[in-house]
């Protein structure tokens, strides 16, 4: 079990309070990362800022709004969806994975935190030519790692109103029809490595 020392720290550092249901979710996962290839996270302050990270800056932005739907394509360990779901008890979140182990760890997370009724997992790849998903369209599409971010902004704009890419701080030449909305920028606390978070509408 953790001592919640590295989210502590992370929440405090960021500038939030810890959100009810992190501890537990850090817990899950640093147990299944003891027997599976969950994330490459190699230390516990590592694996908080995998899972917590982002979602501790969105929602110190203000960029989480009550009754959102979200979907999370090539969602890996869940994070930052799940995060978010435990901070804002509106939201609703579709999780699409296509890697059986990690599917697994999702619908575990999902039922070990009792957000089972607002988070559907997918064990399915998207087609990136043909990105059709059951619920479309969401009103925020995300994905932080799956695709070059330049890829998902064509993809994500066919699934959700609102598109969000994560850079290495970066800015992405946004395909037509699409316009920047807004942007956040961080760094992570353990590397000084810069990150980006942008939101793009039509």
């Amino acid at each position: 079990m953790s001592s919640g020392r590295e989210i502590h720290e992370l929440c405090r550092l960021v500038g939030i309070s810890e959100p009810a249901g992190w501890r537990a979710f850090f817990d899950l996962a640093k147990s299944w990362n003891a027997r599976t290839d969950l994330t490459s996270s190699r230390t516990d302050v590592e694996l908080a800022e995998v899972l917590f990270l982002d979602a501790a800056h969105l929602i110190h932005a203000g960029w989480v709004k009550p009754s959102v739907s979200l979907v999370d394509v090539g969602a890996g360990v869940g994070a930052p969806t799940i995060p978010l779901l435990l901070f804002e008890p509106t939201l609703e979140g579709t999780l699409v994975e296509p890697r059986r182990i990690r599917a697994a760890f999702l619908r575990t997370a999902s039922g070990v935190l009792d957000i089972a009724s607002r988070l559907t997992v997918r064990e399915q790849r998207l087609d990136p030519a043909r990105p059709t998903l059951a619920g479309t369209p969401f009103d925020i599409a995300l994905s932080r790692a799956t695709f070059a971010p330049e890829s998902w902004l064509h993809i994500g704009a066919r699934l959700g109103a609102e598109v969000w890419a994560f850079t290495a701080g970066g800015e992405v030449q946004a395909p037509a029809g699409l316009r920047l909305e807004r942007k956040l920028t961080y760094t992570v606390p353990s590397s000084g490595a810069p990150r980006a978070v942008l939101a793009y509408r039509r």
